[in-house]
């Protein structure tokens, strides 16, 4: 990626303009492609499923329609017969028999006439005797050992779907065979006492199947079939596919789409089962098939962006002219300029963005000029300047100076008291200049603030006692110059001079883990509300604005800390009313890598 980066940097302007208008022009025809093909594939896809699943639906509608017919026509059936005393007849040697059997074979027949897709009926007995349309058996077996009769018998409620009828001791004189039909039963009961008398069976031809079937299309190669709950083959239009679909991927009830390759193609299946009849309406189309005009759009579309991006080439070559001479021009100018020749100027015809470059240009040589002739008069007040500075640093040596005479002459008069106070002034005078450090070893602070509140106990006497707690493994490591002198400062004024009798102030420092150290002045003076001192934890711990309202002398160490040390510092402030406060500093250990001593002249 970098690579690419430097690459596209290093390049020409008109390379960038021409890379630029055909990344640009190619970034939305690739998006709208993309989604584009996308969201055609997935519509073209869903409006292919919901299209084979509602042919599915209507197939499966159909068939449950016509078999809740059929079973209203064995309801009639059995409202008609359960009465007869075709039950109650041990044998065909019974008297009634041959009435019965009239009766009963011309009402079926009727019935069967009725519907051309009936191609048999036959009502069985529990005393093994049965009446039909043209089927009778083959063996003297009895009908009640029978799997369709059994199946009935166990489930009195329901009609029962067969849909292979192969191996049953069933013969017709019908032109049919076994293939051609599926067979339904469903048992006859008595309605008063609710005793099964036997079973009706009908055998139904695939035809109501293939009409329904024959009216939808899942494309040239797709096709339904049907299957029963024992995964048997009902019906199946003539194809080579039906017999290679493995019927285990079918086992499950739920609806759920199968994508498989039969043979060098892609099919998918889809199912739709049926509560009604146990069995699944199963259809098989060919995707390779669907994704063959989905592809011939996509090569339609491929072939527009081509056009598109030759034309955009074209285009952004013309443009990038008219955009990269004037550039041209320019750095001709700029080549000459910089070899020393201020004259040049570049001619300014247009209003556009390199127009306006060109008259910065010009507006920046006679800036040059300018600024070459006003050279001298800056370099002449440059160094008025460092006089200034140098007359500035000579006063507190100066003062420095004057105080070592005022020291001398108190030792010449033995004025004991006034050497000391002297000397620590001095000593205070002495570490402040630092030789214009900002940084001094906390040895030399603590012995800054040690002078100070020496001067300070000679005014306040009693009132100020104060103790100092030092680390000797911190005394080689450096801190903002004058970091502690504001707090103890602050301690004496705002907290013990306001308070009644005595007041103890306490300066500690100590080594912390993780290359830290701590600062902290304790006082036992007046204290100070909550309410301030979360207030100023937060101010102090924040980057703000330092206002005329504030402790300056505290912020002002904040923000020299926050300068020294970025956000590597904590500032805390622990004050409870009329009992005391605690400052806290926390910073990390910087090394003194080289000793500075410091000498003045007399």
């Amino acid at each position: 990626m970098r690579w690419i980066k430097s690459r596209f940097i290093n390049i020409t302007i008109r390379s960038k303009i021409i890379w630029s208008y055909f990344l640009v022009a190619l970034t939305p025809f690739i998006i709208f492609a993309s989604i584009g093909s996308y969201f055609f594939l997935k519509e073209a896809g869903s409006n292919i499923f919901v299209h084979t699943d509602q042919m599915l639906n209507q197939v499966k509608t159909s068939i449950d329609v016509y078999i809740s017919t059929i079973e209203k026509t064995s309801n009639f059936i059995t409202k008609e017969v359960e009465d007869s005393l075709f039950f109650d007849m041990k044998s065909e040697e019974d008297i009634e028999w041959e009435k019965e059997k009239i009766r009963i074979s011309e009402m079926l027949l009727n019935i069967a006439n009725t519907h051309p897709e009936i191609a048999g009926i036959l009502i069985a007995t529990e005393n093994d005797i049965y009446i039909s349309t043209g089927m009778t058996r083959i063996s003297r077996d009895s009908f009640t050992q029978e799997e369709w009769y059994q199946q009935a018998v166990e489930k009195p409620d329901e009609i029962q779907m067969i849909g292979d009828i192969t191996g049953r001791n069933i013969v017709t004189n019908e032109s049919y065979s076994v293939d051609n039909v599926f067979s339904l039963s469903k048992a006859i009961r008595n309605s008063e006492t609710g005793q099964i008398m036997g079973v009706i069976l009908f055998d139904i031809k695939h035809d109501i199947i293939s009409t329904s079937i024959q009216s939808i299309t899942l494309g040239e190669k797709g096709f339904i079939f049907v299957i029963d709950d024992n995964q048997h083959v009902v019906y199946t239009p003539t194809n080579t596919i039906t017999y290679r679909v493995n019927t285990g991927w079918l086992e499950s009830e739920k609806n759920t789409p199968i994508t498989t390759r039969i043979g060098r193609e892609k099919y998918q299946i889809r199912q739709e089962y049926s509560d009604y009849t146990g069995w699944k309406i199963v259809g098989v189309f060919s995707l390779d098939e669907i994704m063959g005009s989905v592809n011939t759009m996509l090569y339609i579309l491929i072939s527009c962006v081509f056009v598109a991006l030759a034309c955009i080439i074209v285009i952004s070559l013309k443009i990038s002219q008219t955009i990269t001479n004037p550039i041209t021009q320019l750095k001709r100018l700029m080549k000459r300029a910089e070899a020393g020749d201020l004259t040049v100027r570049f001619e300014v015809h247009y209003q556009d963005e390199v127009s306006v470059l060109g008259n910065n240009f010009n507006q920046m040589l006679d800036r040059i000029e300018y600024l070459i002739h006003m050279v001298y008069i800056e370099q002449q007040n440059k160094r008025t300047a460092e006089l200034k500075v140098l007359q500035e640093q000579i006063k507190p040596h100066f003062l420095y100076n004057t105080l070592d005479t005022i020291n001398w002459m108190a030792r010449e008069y033995a004025a004991e008291d006034i050497v000391k106070v002297v000397d620590a002034l001095t000593s205070m005078y002495r570490i402040g200049l630092s030789h214009g450090k900002d940084y001094i070893t906390l040895e030399e602070e603590i012995k800054y603030v040690t002078n100070y509140l020496y001067i300070q106990k000679i005014r306040y006497g009693t009132k100020l006692n104060y103790e100092i707690v030092e680390d000797k493994n911190l005394q080689n490591y450096e801190v903002p110059k004058l970091v502690l002198q504001p707090l103890i400062e602050n301690a004496i004024y705002h907290g013990i001079k306001t308070k009644r009798g005595e007041g103890h102030l306490y300066i500690r420092t100590k080594e912390l883990e993780g290359n830290f150290m701590e600062l902290q002045v304790e006082d036992d003076g007046s204290g100070m509300s909550q309410e301030k001192v979360e207030e100023l934890n937060r101010m102090l711990n924040e980057p703000l604005k330092i206002d005329e309202n504030q402790s300056f002398g505290l912020f002002y160490i904040k923000e020299r800390l926050r300068i020294r040390y970025g956000n590597r510092f904590f500032v805390q402030v622990v004050s409870t009313k009329e009992i005391g406060t605690i400052v806290t500093i926390r910073i990390p250990k910087v090394s003194n890598q080289e000793e500075e001593v410091m000498s003045y002249d007399e």
